[in-house]
């Protein structure tokens, strides 16, 4: 909409004020709409360990994913799906999004990580949300950690190494890093996805409306 400087201006004084603080409110929100829409479309630059599909895919999903939200772990599958239908022509990055009041999403996504330079992370990633029911229930971090270590062990690494990795004090620098950055980019919920820079939050719209954004790009 447009506000026209020839319209009558408000008889009274009250409705005077009323009328200039209603159009510097609206000035203010169109500003601001209009930075965000000129904005470049939200890609977040993750390690290649964290990637999936070729690099000139056409169309690259970001997920931002908190390992302890069940509804993360829902739209695991739907994803999968989407991956499968489209072979070669999709690439999926993962971005660490860990909420607070979740107290053992940080430590997954750093285990996570710590699984990643042996390009096991997306086996941890799965192993996680397979087993989410067990190791969110703990009390205890150090709990937490040897249910982590018992998914590395299966996968194949080894304890001493991984245990270290674990208490690396850099990468809860790196998760939070990631975190901040998707709140400075609207991220406000887990799971949420940007398929090509337009949002989509939850299973439920990745394979609704998300899917249909898919096919559209790729026609």
């Amino acid at each position: 909409f447009v506000w026209y400087d020839c319209a009558m201006p408000p008889a009274t004084k009250s409705g005077r004020r009323f009328f200039a603080g209603a159009s510097l409110l609206a000035a203010t929100l169109l500003a601001a709409l209009a930075v965000r829409g000129s904005a470049p479309a939200y890609v977040p630059e993750v390690p290649e360990y964290r990637a999936k599909g070729p690099r000139d895919a056409k169309v690259v999903i970001a997920e931002f994913s908190d390992f302890q939200c069940p509804a993360c772990r829902v739209a695991v599958e739907p994803l999968q799906s989407i991956q499968k239908l489209f072979p070669g022509k999709v690439r999926v990055v993962f971005v660490h999004f860990p909420w607070d009041f979740h107290p053992w999403a940080k430590p997954a996504a750093i285990a996570a990580e710590c699984a990643g330079p042996r390009n096991l992370f997306w086996p941890y990633h799965d192993k996680l949300y397979e087993t989410q029911g067990d190791w969110a229930a703990q009390e205890k971090i150090d709990d937490v950690q040897k249910r982590f270590l018992m998914m590395a062990e299966g996968l194949g690494i080894g304890e001493e190494g991984f245990a270290a990795c674990l208490n690396d004090p850099e990468l809860p620098k790196l998760v939070d890093a990631e975190f901040a950055g998707a709140r400075q980019n609207w991220v406000n919920s887990t799971p949420t996805f940007f398929i090509n820079g337009k949002r989509f939050v939850g299973a439920v719209q990745l394979r609704t409306a998300g899917l249909n954004r898919i096919e559209d790009l790729l026609k």
